[in-house]
C-alpha cells in the first residue's frame, strides 16, 4: 500500500466544497446512511445524495449496499488516506524505534555477560566486578522495544477496525 496520494483536477474539485468536505469527515468517524448525513450536516438529503455522488465518481466514498434495507456510505482507502495522510509513517517510525531498541537491549546484555566473565585469567584477578549499568540499560532499551512494538500493533489494529 502507498502513502501517496494523486490528487488530480476532479479531485480537487470535488474537495473544494465544504459540504463534500464535511461529508468526507462525517463518514470518517462512521459509516452513514443519506438520512444520517442530512440530520448531522443539517442540509436536504438531496443536497447529500448529490455531493455523495461527486464523492463515489472520485473514488474518496464508496456504496455500501448488503441487501439491507439502508445503503450506507463510507470513505475508501483513498479517502482515509487524504484524511489521515500520517498514520502510516507512525506505525513505520515506532516499528524501527522499537526495532533500534532491541538490538541496543542485546548489545547491552552482551556487554554485561562479557563483564561478569572475563576472558583472560589476569583480568579476572584485577577485576571480578561486572558492570551493573550494562544490565539496567538493556532491560531499559528491551522494555522500549516491547513498548514501541505494542503501540505499532495497537494503532494497526485500531486502523484496521476504522476500516470495517
Amino acid at each position: 500500500m502507498k502513502d501517496e496520494i494523486a490528487l488530480d483536477k476532479k479531485t480537487l474539485g470535488v474537495l473544494s466544497s465544504d459540504t463534500r468536505a464535511n461529508i468526507l469527515k462525517s463518514l470518517d468517524i462512521r459509516r452513514m446512511t443519506v438520512s444520517e448525513l442530512s440530520r448531522r450536516l443539517n442540509l436536504p438529503k438531496s443536497t447529500i445524495h448529490e455531493n455523495l455522488d461527486r464523492l463515489i465518481d472520485t473514488d474518496l466514498v464508496k456504496k455500501n449496499d448488503n441487501g439491507n434495507k439502508w445503503i450506507y456510505y463510507e470513505p475508501t482507502e483513498k479517502g482515509r488516506r487524504l484524511l489521515h495522510p500520517c498514520e502510516m509513517t507512525k506505525i513505520i517510525i515506532l516499528l524501527s524505534s522499537a526495532a533500534l531498541s532491541f538490538v541496543g537491549g542485546i548489545i547491552e546484555m552482551y556487554w554485561f555477560i562479557k563483564s561478569t566473565f572475563p576472558e583472560s585469567k589476569e583480568e579476572e584477578e584485577i577485576v571480578s566486578l561486572y558492570e551493573p549499568e550494562y544490565l539496567i540499560f538493556g532491560v531499559i532499551l528491551l522494555s522500549l522495544g516491547v513498548l514501541f512494538l505494542y503501540l505499532a500493533f495497537r494503532m494497526r489494529k485500531v486502523k484496521k477496525e476504522t476500516r470495517k
